[in-house]
């Protein structure tokens, strides 16, 4: 058993190593992919950068030769002969002399020529050029071929204004502005308060008017309103004289009118025509009911029901007249017959007086 157990932990060791060999070959093996791939990319972006020079150094090559191309002057022009020297100009008229005395040597004279012209041709290039563009001149009196710098003259006197021109187009018409409005502007601050006028003259006199009758404006018009208190009355035995006295003021002009309520009177405290209406609900009359208004202890209207035999017991009475009364008169309303029944709501019977106006100089009551 010792022995076994020892091999096998062998075996476990020998088979650890190889697989911790393997990972450290497999990382190995990564690195240099990676390596591999920076290298190649590395590679095509040289070969890039050689292909664009190559290419831009062509271009640069064509644009100068196109340039010296231009700059060439030809052989047989006046532009070339100036610019070459006397020397070769007389070795060029040899050359044509003896070409047009030998018919025999053509070929070879042909040949001379060219390589002449190919010679002038490059000693004016290097003329042109060491020249800088700038053409000699020669002497027109001796034709020696020297040159000579041209000396600027004085400047010479303004010349005369030339004519004016033609008118140019007309311009673009501008932006239109913005159109104004007719709207009022604010009102300015509020001047200063001028001088008091003249006194006008003195307006016509009034008519002549008494205290009473100035205080009697204010009592126009004047109205007192009495109503029921909603109770039943038995005038044999709620009413003393049988004159009504549960009353509630709707509405009174106390300047005109004062209430007595344990009375029952209505008293008129300024001297006037008035308007006197009344109403009276009757309940359980016998054959006739009357009431009467009173002004004082005199009669002054007088309202009366009667009914047949069978027919319903409740009705109601109105009346009203004009009555010219002084102060301190008074109103009220009596009953003629005690055995009769009165409903005192509020819509059914009531007592009133209107003022319409002042009384006449000789009225009475």
């Amino acid at each position: 058993m010792p022995p076994k157990s020892f091999s096998e932990k062998f075996a476990n060791l020998e088979n650890r190593d190889v697989k911790h060999s393997a990972c450290v070959c497999r990382r190995q093996c990564n690195n240099c992919k990676i390596f591999l791939g920076f290298f190649v990319l590395s590679l095509s972006l040289h070969l890039v950068t050689l292909f664009c020079y190559l290419d831009l150094r062509s271009e640069v090559k064509r644009e100068i030769l196109e340039k010296n191309r231009g700059d060439v002057i030809p052989v047989g022009s006046a532009e070339s002969r100036e610019l070459v020297p006397p020397e070769l100009q007389l070795l060029d008229m040899s050359y044509s002399a003896i070409d047009m005395q030998s018919g025999v040597h053509r070929s070879r004279g042909l040949r001379d020529s060219r390589l002449a012209a190919e010679s002038m041709e490059s000693v004016v290039h290097r003329v042109k050029r060491s020249q800088g563009g700038k053409r000699p001149e020669q002497d027109r009196n001796g034709g020696n071929g020297k040159r000579k710098e041209r000396k600027k003259g004085k400047k010479g006197p303004p010349g005369a204004p030339g004519p004016p021109g033609p008118p140019g187009p007309a311009g673009i018409p501008g932006i239109p502005g913005i159109p104004g409005t007719n709207a009022p502007g604010p009102p300015g601050p509020p001047g200063p308060a001028g001088p008091p006028g003249p006194q006008g003259p003195p307006g016509p006199q009034g008519p002549s008017g008494g205290g009473e009758r100035v205080r009697l404006r204010d009592y126009q018009p004047a109205v007192v309103h009495l109503q029921g208190q909603e109770t039943t009355i038995q005038v044999k035995e709620d009413l003393s004289e049988g004159v009504l006295r549960n009353w509630k003021m709707i509405s009174i002009h106390h300047k005109v009118f004062k209430m007595h309520s344990h009375s029952g009177q209505l008293e008129v405290l300024v001297d006037g025509t008035y308007f006197i209406y009344s109403q009276v609900y009757y309940l359980n009359f016998t054959d006739i009911a009357s009431y009467e208004v009173m002004v004082d202890k005199t009669p002054f209207l007088r309202c009366t029901r009667s009914i047949e035999t069978g027919q319903r017991k409740f009705n109601t009475c109105y009346t009203a007249g004009v009555c010219l009364l002084r102060a301190r008169q008074k109103i009220s309303i009596r009953m003629v017959y005690e055995d009769t029944s009165i409903s005192m709501t509020n819509h059914t019977t009531f007592l009133g007086s209107i003022r319409l106006g002042e009384a006449p100089s000789g009225g009475h009551a």
